[in-house]
């Protein structure tokens, strides 16, 4: 008799071993999908995409091209791929700070911070979405302008509350200059530390949405009026 519970307290260890296979399989799953879209963000904006080959991306992580397949069905799923996490990350971050910071004020700072670290953390994959995004499927690159769109918008939205003299247009161009300013850190080195890179361009977004004008522009008071303000601060 004492042999039944042995056995059945066997069988529900072998059976708990079992069920947590299939998490830890994803787990390895998800994190080798990412190493591979890492690798392959770094190695599309150092080479280009048609120079990098599938041998290459695998060779980074130590993988064959076979191993690579069982992740991504083509190089090109891999691009894809780069492109949604950026995308994906960006405006889940967006969407968290929009839901708990109501003042604009407070929304365009953190908006602003976010997105240039983000910029600063993840140039190769900034460099990759200007330099490879013309070779995107044409469903995935509707898709992804969408995606693009929305984004653009939440700060569309900000921003004209913070600058409502300005015209839907104005407001427009203002965000998608700020936005290029924030993302240059993926066109060049300055040889700056990313804390100096993050606080200058900061300062120049913030500087850009309050202080932008499509008026005619009085250069000389306009920079009196600034140099004021640095000596004063």
């Amino acid at each position: 008799m004492p042999e039944r519970p042995k056995k059945e307290a066997v069988k529900k260890q072998a059976a708990r071993k079992e069920a947590v296979k299939p998490t830890q399989t994803r787990r390895r799953t998800s994190v080798r999908r990412q190493e591979l879209i890492t690798a392959a963000a770094r190695l599309f904006a150092a080479r280009g995409y048609y120079a990098v080959t599938v041998d290459d991306i695998g060779d980074a992580l130590g993988l064959s091209g076979p191993a690579l397949y069982r992740h991504f069905p083509s190089k090109e799923a891999l691009l894809v791929a780069v492109f949604d996490q950026v995308i994906e990350q960006q405006s889940d971050q967006l969407r968290a700070v929009l839901s708990e910071v109501a003042d604009p004020f407070a929304a365009l700072e953190t908006m602003v911070r976010l997105h240039v670290q983000f910029a600063v953390e993840q140039r190769a994959t900034f460099a990759v979405w200007r330099q490879e995004f013309h070779h995107l499927p044409e469903g995935d690159s509707r898709r992804l302008r969408r995606a693009q769109r929305l984004y653009v918008e939440e700060w569309v939205h900000v921003v004209h509350e913070l600058r409502p003299e300005l015209n839907d247009a104005g407001v427009r161009a203002l965000v998608h200059g700020v936005l290029d300013l924030l993302q240059s850190p993926s066109d060049f080195q300055s040889g700056l530390a990313d804390a100096g890179v993050t606080n200058l361009l900061m300062s120049m977004a913030v500087a850009a949405v309050f202080q932008a004008s499509t008026e005619s522009l009085d250069f000389p008071a306009l920079a009196a009026r600034s140099r004021s303000a640095v000596r004063s601060a």
